[in-house]
């Protein structure tokens, strides 16, 4: 059995190593007490170190807190032991704002907290209830005057028989023997294992920097401490190259993109109906120099110019305009572009051409029975390979 001291304002202290055992990740470690948290209740587990061997994570096992080491320690040794007192004090924070925004959310919206989550780089927050944004702004607005009011942070433990006489926001189910509660006046009170800060104002400030529907409810992802501060320092660098981006004021960022964005969809528009013209310029050029070979006109053509979709439009305006067969080819990005059609009434298969194409170019493409498309690897001697289709497709339709 392990005695607890991470509940006391202890740091670090003198422990027996009781036993050591191989682990995957290193070596587990059992001692007779301990300052380091064990994963549990949505916490994280503490780091740290026993002597010198670096504690990287933290379990229980019944009434033994097992500790996961870089090192091995001998059995029998005393040693000490010492919690990372940075990682348990941001730990500590969120997991106390993470009370006082469930706290609190129950209060003014009767929504409870039916989730909870902590990572290294967020936390989250699931409420039953969905909460305009309107809400959760005063809701993280009353957090923070809770944080600012300097409220105690109590534990006490209690029986399972005192538990069921005390009002609780939650109570977790199957608690047996002591069982610990958290209090903050007026703000939160519940069972809980994890570790918390001496007081609110220790949280320093909460953030709630993102949300969104989850379940029927609403899901919160919030900092506190050093954590909403770097959050704010990161949208802060954001924002400022924003607006020295855009040359205005920080509030005038939204109205200059949405503008910058109406400008764009225009070009956008131009663009689009000029590509049009200028495809079905050389959709006609393209027909009137191709070969008519047993009634189809057989197109081979390369552009520079033009990516995929733009050789399906070509395709498009080809196939619809007279009975042939269209073979393009775009060099535009970083690979051959490929488009292969066929008006209606044409018998030949061009997934069987797009096959001889794929092994030609050593390239992957596909499609139906009268469109197939696909790309290649960019190399020397394209002209090449294209006059080698061109004799190939010109057999093939006498």
């Amino acid at each position: 059995m392990t005695e607890r001291l991470y509940y006391t304002e202890k740091t670090e202290c003198e422990a027996k190593v009781l036993s050591l055992r191989n682990a995957e990740r290193g070596y587990e470690v059992l001692l007779d007490r301990t300052v380091i948290f064990p994963e549990g209740g949505g916490q994280l587990s503490d780091t740290g170190f026993i002597g010198e061997a670096r504690v990287l994570h933290a379990s229980e096992d019944g009434d033994d807190i097992w500790h996961l080491t870089d090192k091995p320690v001998d059995e029998g040794r005393t040693v000490r032991v010492a919690v990372d007192t940075q990682e348990r004090f941001d730990h500590s924070q969120q997991h106390t704002g993470e009370h006082i925004l469930s706290g609190l959310a129950k209060k003014m919206y009767g929504a409870l907290n039916v989730g909870f989550h902590m990572a290294k780089d967020y936390v989250t927050i699931d409420l039953d209830k969905a909460l305009t944004q309107e809400e959760l702004e005063e809701l993280e607005r009353e957090a923070n005057r809770a944080v600012q009011k300097c409220i105690p942070v109590t534990s006490r433990i209690v029986s399972e028989e005192e538990l069921s006489s005390i009002p609780l926001r939650k109570r977790a189910e199957g608690l047996k023997g002591e069982i610990r509660i958290i209090e903050i006046a007026d703000v939160d009170s519940c069972t809980c294992c994890g570790t918390h800060c001496l007081s609110s104002a220790q949280v320093g400030v909460v953030k709630i920097t993102a949300f969104a529907k989850y379940k029927g409810g609403v899901r919160l992802w919030f900092a506190c401490g050093m954590r909403a501060v770097e959050d704010y320092q990161k949208k802060q660098r954001i924002t400022d190259a924003l607006a020295k981006r855009f040359s205005v004021k920080t509030e005038d960022i939204p109205d200059s993109i949405e503008r910058r964005e109406q400008e764009l969809n225009e070009v956008r528009r131009e663009l689009k109906s000029r590509t049009a013209k200028v495809v079905e310029y050389t959709a006609k050029e393209a027909l009137m120099k191709a070969e008519s070979i047993g009634g189809i006109k057989l197109i081979i053509y390369q552009s520079e110019e033009f990516n995929q979709s733009e050789l399906k439009l070509l395709s498009d305006n080809l196939i619809s305009a007279e009975k042939c067969i269209a073979m393009l080819f775009g060099t535009k990005g970083e690979n051959i572009a490929y488009c292969i059609a066929c008006s209606d009434g044409i018998k030949h298969s061009m997934r069987d051409i797009c096959d001889a194409v794929n092994a030609l170019l050593n390239g992957k493409g596909g499609g139906r029975p009268n469109f197939c498309q696909g790309s290649a690897p960019k190399k020397s001697g394209l002209d090449e390979s294209l006059e080698q289709l061109e004799n190939y497709m010109k057999s093939m339709l006498r």
